[in-house]
């Protein structure tokens, strides 16, 4: 037996939002979760995989902008293009 039936038959109650698959694949987010997290028709959403668990997290509205800036820390790309085409040219 599951442990949410072994909670049930003890008399506690347990809400927990459930979606049901459609034959098309389809899933609707519960409308507490929809409000909860600010999500409406056309929002994306990243899926994943995670410890034997789909994690569907809602993307963000604008990819480009979300994105910017993340390889901060790391390397300059445009540095090492640099260098590279600074050796190409001591070669020829």
């Amino acid at each position: 037996m599951t442990r949410l039936g072994r909670q049930e038959r003890r008399g506690h109650r347990l809400t927990m939002p459930v979606a049901r698959v459609s034959s098309r694949f389809q899933i609707v987010v519960p409308k507490t979760l929809r409000d909860k997290f600010g999500i409406k028709a056309g929002t994306r959403f990243l899926v994943t995989e995670k410890d034997g668990s789909i994690v569907c997290t809602p993307g963000p509205d604008d990819p480009i902008s979300y994105l910017c800036g993340v390889f901060e820390d790391g390397p300059s790309m445009t540095q090492e293009l640099l260098e590279e085409r600074r050796r190409d040219l001591e070669h020829e």
